[in-house]
Parts: structure tokens; C-alpha cells; sequence
């Protein structure tokens, strides 16, 4: 398991390096403005329920077949960057006609993936198969913190890039892009934060929040009613 965790968290900072190093390339206002992007969704963006629930199906169910890899593009003839497109496009659609989508994919794919790691072979697809429908009911059942979290997280991602590559010039930026696990730990560090800041109102229920306005006072001299 540890060595899938190292591999995972290897991949996703060669992934952040590459990104920085690509808006490093353009002119500074690119990776600025990704950056101030990446700002206002971890601060922001999980208060919109629709749009939250559209992207993060679509991402979440990207990352998946992702992580499967070629193993699910095989058996349908189609290349692994392929199905993770029409996955993405299917649950993003799926997701704004039903936005619980979300928040059940959310919790299903990191619950299949968990059971996959533990799972031993001879009951790899029952274990992951009840870990995906564990990790749905919990998804779901925790959707305002997920929403949340994934908002934050991509945010936070989208903040750490963006100033990486602002910064390509200078010192901090060279450090930053040779060393990703900084990278990504300030992301994860910012992911914290904005999840905070956003969990009461997040997933489209801060109104639900917002105190009852109290009925009108009675006018002086008008006749109560018995």
C-alpha cells in the first residue's frame, strides 16, 4: 500500500512541476491570473452547488480511470486519456441533472480505490465493490465538507502552480519546481484552510444557516386578536 501511496503522490508532483513549468513558459499575467482563479474557488467556489457538483463529478471520475489506467480502456478499444474524457463529460452531465451525482462519485472512487489496496485477491471485487457503495453513502451523506474539500483542494492546487510559475524566474520558484513535495504540501496546506473558511456555507445550504427574520412588531393601538 505504501509504495502505491509514493507512486500516486510521485505522479502528482511531476504532474504540478510539468504545469508550473508550462505557465512559466507564458507571459506572467497566465500564471497570475490562475493563480487569483485558484483563490477565489478555494475561498468561494463550493458554494454553488450545481457548478461544484458539474466539475467535480467530471474531475473525480477523470482521476479514476486515470488511476485504472489501461486496464479499463482495453476491454472498450479506447485509449485511457480517452474514456477519462467521455467519463468526465458523462458524470459532468449527470451532475448537473442530479448534483447528489457528486458527492456519491466523491466518496465511491477513494472508497473502491482503499478497498482495492486491502483487498486480498481471491475477493478483490466484493471488497471493492462494498467499499464503493461504503464510500458513496458516506460521500453523500457528507456532501457539504466534501464539496468543501474538493473545491479548496482545487483551488488550493490551482493557487500552488499558478505562483510556482509566476515565480519560475526568482529563487522560491526555481525551489518550488525542483521540489514538488513542497509544492504540494502548501497545497494541501491551503486545501485545509479553505475548507474551513467555506464549510458552513458550502455545497449551495448557507442559507439555510441564516437567522429567521421575526414577525412584524403590532402596531401601537391595533386590536389584538383574541
Amino acid at each position: 500500500m505504501s509504495s502505491a501511496v509514493e507512486a500516486a503522490l510521485r505522479d502528482a508532483g511531476g504532474w504540478a512541476a510539468g504545469v508550473a513549468s508550462e505557465l512559466g513558459r507564458s507571459p506572467w499575467p497566465l500564471p497570475a491570473g490562475v493563480a487569483v482563479a485558484g483563490l477565489v474557488v478555494m475561498l468561494l467556489g463550493a458554494r454553488a452547488r450545481r457548478p461544484v457538483a458539474v466539475v467535480g463529478a467530471a474531475g473525480v471520475a477523470a482521476v479514476a480511470v486515470h488511476w485504472v489506467g489501461t486496464r479499463a480502456g482495453a476491454p472498450l478499444g479506447m485509449a485511457p486519456s480517452t474514456l477519462a474524457a467521455v467519463a468526465a463529460a458523462v458524470s459532468g452531465a449527470v451532475a448537473a441533472l442530479v448534483p447528489q451525482v457528486f458527492p456519491a462519485l466523491a466518496g465511491a472512487v477513494p472508497g473502491a480505490l482503499l478497498a482495492e489496496l486491502l483487498a486480498p485477491p481471491d475477493r478483490r471485487l466484493e471488497v471493492v465493490a462494498a467499499g464503493a457503495v461504503l464510500g458513496a453513502l458516506l460521500g453523500v451523506l457528507a456532501a457539504r465538507p466534501v464539496a468543501a474539500a474538493v473545491a479548496s483542494g482545487a483551488g488550493a492546487m490551482a493557487v500552488a502552480v499558478g505562483a510556482a510559475g509566476a515565480l519560475r524566474g526568482t529563487p522560491p520558484g526555481r525551489a518550488l519546481l525542483s521540489h514538488p513535495s513542497v509544492m504540494l504540501a502548501a497545497a494541501v496546506i491551503l486545501a485545509v484552510a479553505g475548507t474551513a473558511f467555506q464549510l458552513s456555507r458550502a455545497w449551495g445550504r448557507g442559507a439555510e444557516a441564516s437567522p429567521r427574520k421575526a414577525p412584524p412588531a403590532p402596531v401601537k393601538g391595533a386590536a389584538q386578536p383574541d
